[in-house]
């Protein structure tokens, strides 16, 4: 599988959300660096890690605009 399906696979999911949710929005570099690896684990690699990065920002928005 390449790294654009893995995005989208990914995306499909609620393990993004669930990240930003358990981090209340705010994360730190070793947050990262665990959620990247988690996601090696759990077979979604390759992937483009910009693009989860950028995937986690738009549900940090929706997370953050929810919480208001």
């Amino acid at each position: 599988m390449d790294a654009e399906k893995n995005l989208k696979k990914l995306s499909r999911t609620s393990i993004p959300m669930n990240f930003v949710k358990k981090c209340k929005g705010s994360w730190g570099h070793t947050d990262w660096l665990e959620f990247c690896s988690s996601l090696e684990d759990k077979g979604y690699t390759p992937i483009d890690f910009g693009a989860v990065g950028a995937l986690l920002e738009t549900k940090k928005t929706i997370y953050v605009e929810k919480n208001k």
